[in-house]
């Protein structure tokens, strides 16, 4: 980590806005990864000759990788440093994306993709953390939903670049959208090297990993945890299993070519951008928790109610499957796609924040492999339909699991009385907020 160092820190007295854009720049490129990936597995399967299930473990390979990185990011991050680890997450994340795009074979593209799904996971694990010390107290959830809001157009670029690349090249044009994402997040490296040190970690940071894991696992014991872990188990089964596959299941019920599906894909995430903007604007009036709830309610429904239909019917009107995929993309990211990032964030003091965000994270990508892994058993097994019934499943068990498990308000204090954190100098990133709060983290209303 020695060598992070010596990329020169000359943002020192930037505003907070730029900080934080900078950090979440990252989650937008990790977006769009995620779904160019999909993009690619219709032509890579009639390319090397492989089976639906073959080429979907490149998914669930992404996804192995962002469990990993997000665990061991977590911890690393609470020891060493925000700014080092966002550093080391995008060097390795445009090395192991290259080398997704030139791979000549799928052994060596099941390998990048690991190691790229790594890279992604280190920064959802450590961006957070770092814009919610940056940004001032009564800001940061609004301010980590403005990010979530822009990962909305990474994936709308990816599934939309990627139809236009495999229209004029359906052979080789899922390397053109891969090699993109290399493009898109060489700029982004060279900005994060000029970011400061969170101060409220410099603050709050303790001395060895061994006195985070055993504060990390007190923090735990309060049970907030396991419930924000859960919650982000069960949306990212539904999000990330459906989004690595929703370009193949749209040329699958649709009877399209894979050009078409990511097109039609890109129309439905295209309804996440109205959604993403409302939870922007109401999450501290509405707060965490009812969009929490309201959002797996209307996934639920709206996925149940198409994978009957797939069922029952086996073949329906393109405008259906469009606006019941529409709906359910629209109540999952007007809801838990953002709380179930924020809220970890919120929920620790400092010195094992970025610990408490990446167990959330870990257990949000475990979902999404069971998602992806349990979608392509059912598909192949009854159909699309008994694949989106899963979904809805799950939708549903988060929902109750968030009506009865979060605190009214749905966040939880940032920091407790006599913690280094709470002894913060007044005006650092992350110093205790001098408005009275409610005690759960939110600032009361009049």
């Amino acid at each position: 980590m020695q060598g992070i160092d010596r990329f020169p820190s000359t943002l020192s007295g930037a505003s907070w806005q730029a900080q934080a854009a900078i950090a979440g720049a990252g989650i937008v490129v990790g977006s769009y990864d995620l779904a160019a990936i999909s993009v690619a597995f219709e032509p890579l399967r009639a390319q090397w000759h492989l089976s639906s299930a073959v080429v979907t473990t490149l998914g669930t390979a992404t996804l192995v990788g962002m469990l990993a990185g997000s665990l061991a990011t977590g911890v690393l991050a609470d020891r060493f440093g925000r700014r080092k680890l966002i550093l080391a997450d995008f060097v390795l994340f445009v090395v192991a994306n290259a080398a997704s795009a030139l791979a000549p074979n799928f052994g060596i593209l099941s390998v990048a993709r690991l190691l790229t799904g790594v890279a992604i996971g280190m920064d959802f694990a450590v961006v957070f953390p770092f814009v919610a010390e940056t940004a001032p107290p009564g800001r940061r959830g609004r301010t980590m939903a403005w990010i979530m809001w822009s990962a909305n157009f990474g994936t709308l670029a990816a599934y939309g670049l990627g139809a236009v690349f495999l229209h004029a090249d359906p052979t080789n044009g899922w390397r053109l959208a891969l090699g993109m994402g290399v493009l898109l997040a060489v700029p982004v490296l060279l900005l994060r090297g000029r970011l400061d040190e969170s101060s409220a970690w410099d603050v709050a940071r303790l001395p060895n990993l061994r006195t985070i894991a055993r504060s990390a696992a007190g923090h735990a014991r309060q049970g907030r945890l396991a419930v924000s872990a859960a919650a982000t188990f069960l949306y990212q089964l539904g999000d990330q299993g459906l989004g690595l596959v929703l370009p193949l299941l749209l040329a699958t019920v649709l009877g399209t070519s894979a050009a078409s599906g990511a097109a039609s894909a890109t129309a439905v995430k295209a309804v996440t951008i109205p959604a993403a903007t409302l939870t922007v604007l109401g999450i501290e009036w509405i707060g965490r928790r009812w969009l929490q709830v309201m959002g797996f309610a209307g996934r639920a429904v709206a996925f149940g109610a198409l994978g009957i239909l797939l069922i029952v019917e086996g073949h329906l009107a393109p405008v259906l499957v469009g606006a019941l995929l529409a709906a359910g993309y629209f109540f999952g990211a007007a809801g838990p796609d953002k709380t179930t990032v924020i809220v970890p964030a919120e929920a620790a003091p400092s010195a094992v924040r970025s610990t408490n965000q990446g167990v959330s994270q870990a257990a949000g990508r475990l979902g999404g492999i069971v998602g992806v892994t349990m979608y392509g058993v059912l598909a192949a097994a009854a159909g699309p339909g008994a694949g989106l019934l899963l979904f809805a499943g799950a939708a549903l068990i988060g929902a109750v699991v968030s009506a009865l498990g979060m605190a009214r308000g749905g966040a939880t204090p940032l920091m407790a009385p006599g913690t280094p954190e709470a002894r913060a100098p007044a005006g650092a990133a992350g110093a205790p907020n001098p408005a009275p709060g409610d005690g759960n983290g939110n600032r009361n209303r009049r």
